[in-house]
């Protein structure tokens, strides 16, 4: 007769898959694509990656933040508040400077009495994106994005069990006719109520690189407004975290600028892309009952984003750095930018296509429609063999479309790179694409 003893010492020996205990959000949530890109330039150093939408490396500030570093902590009371805990909302002074810019800026409209209670700080905008997932989606509901849209959001969607829902897009980015027919038909569908959410990208939109006109601005929010009247509200994220990157032309009110209501929109942006990465701050502003909820949620995560962050953004924002480090990367990006530019122009064979990107780091390059850019395909490998990455264009389209199956496109990144390694980076994917269109009109 075997022993209790020896039966608890054999069940504790015994290998358990913990996945059978995993919840269905843990089970809906998959590592996201940009984690195997990543692995696969680190495990071959001499693999030019095309595919990390890093900043530049040489413009990070770390000599001004040492000096703006020093200056937060050498008053005792100001050095030992920012290593302090802080609030789940933010601090309030950082809040209050981020409402004035962004009324400066004409970000929100002087009509509006958004103040910093509607303002939530968090570690990036992609906690921001989360947040508000977590607190609007349920199973089957809904969320309309751009096709092609940025592709680690959709994993955001789907742990939460929504359905996402691809409009079309062309040269100047989300197509409003396109977003009203596909609304029109999912209230023939009886589906319109699941719709709680459109996510889009309004500068130099990531994957594309393109800046959504004014005029598209206003027919996207006159669109929803109607939606709205009609009993069926819908929420527009406004993800603006190429806003200050935008180098192309006049640079467009954002779409939040016409919420005098503050009832519609919940706009974000992001400090990674216009000052550090290592930061990992952003923030969103919206409706106040959807910020609170967001500041609930929020306070399970994390108790509030990094508190030292915060002080030395406020410094650099008070001190000047802030304004003189954009005109600086703005010229950084537009160098690189022609750079690709020219190199796309000289060496890619005439069937590739791509857009000018206005600002950001990406441009989005299509093949002919036989070449299939996915991981699993052919001109994956060929691009490896040639000792080059990049974000297979598949990735980028949510799963209601056919292109997340099958597409011919690609994203390509010119942040943070050298310009030496970017021309070359963009010859040899130049050499990989003349090699798969040789085989196919063999």
């Amino acid at each position: 007769m075997v022993s209790v003893q020896n039966r608890q010492s054999a069940y504790s020996n015994a290998t358990f898959n913990w996945r059978q205990r995993f919840s269905t959000v843990a089970r809906r949530t998959l590592p996201p694509e940009i984690n195997w890109l990543m692995a696969q330039a680190l495990e071959d150093p001499d693999i030019i990656s095309l595919a990390a939408g890093f900043v530049d490396q040489e413009s990070l500030p770390h000599e001004e933040f040492a000096g703006l570093l020093r200056e937060v902590m050498e008053q005792a009371q100001n050095g030992r508040a920012a290593l302090q805990y802080g609030t789940t909302q933010g601090d309030l002074e950082f809040r209050i400077k981020l409402i004035d810019r962004l009324r400066r800026e004409q970000v929100i409209s002087s009509n509006s009495e958004i103040d910093a209670s509607h303002c939530l700080v968090g570690s990036g905008s992609q906690q921001i994106l989360y947040l508000a997932a977590e607190a609007l989606l349920d199973e089957e509901d809904i969320v309309l994005l751009e096709a092609p849209t940025y592709f680690v959001v959709l994993g955001v969607f789907k742990s939460r069990g929504a359905q996402t829902i691809g409009i079309d897009t062309d040269e100047h980015g989300l197509i409003p006719e396109r977003l009203e027919e596909c609304l029109e038909q999912l209230k023939r569908e009886k589906r319109l109520s699941r719709v709680k959410m459109l996510y889009l990208m309004s500068y130099a939109t990531n994957p594309l690189g393109v800046t959504l006109p004014q005029e598209r601005r206003r027919q996207i929010l006159s669109i929803l407004q109607r939606y709205r009247d009609g009993g069926f509200p819908i929420l527009l994220v406004e993800d603006a975290a190429y806003r200050r990157l935008v180098i192309d032309g006049e640079c467009p009110h954002p779409i939040k600028r016409f919420d005098d209501s503050n009832q519609q929109i919940l706009y974000t942006e992001s400090f990674s892309k216009s000052l550090s990465p290592g930061l990992r701050l952003g923030f969103g502003v919206g409706p106040k009952e959807l910020i609170d909820k967001m500041i609930d949620i929020k306070g399970n995560h994390d108790f509030g984003s990094s508190n030292m962050a915060q002080q030395i953004i406020k410094t650099v924002m008070q001190s000047g750095l802030f304004d003189q480090h954009l005109k600086t990367l703005q010229s950084i990006y537009r160098r690189k930018r022609d750079i690709a530019l020219n190199v796309l122009e000289k060496y890619f064979p005439p069937e590739a296509k791509w857009l000018r990107p206005s600002g950001g780091f990406y441009t989005w390059v299509v093949l002919p429609e036989a070449v299939d850019t996915s991981a699993k395909g052919h001109f994956f490998q060929t691009a490896l063999q040639e000792k080059v990455l990049y974000v297979p264009g598949d990735l980028c389209y949510s799963s209601d479309r056919p292109e997340s199956k099958r597409s011919s496109a690609m994203r390509l990144s010119y942040g943070m790179i050298g310009e030496q390694a970017l021309q070359e980076g963009y010859k040899r994917l130049a050499r990989a694409m003349e090699k798969e269109i040789s085989t196919l009109t063999a």
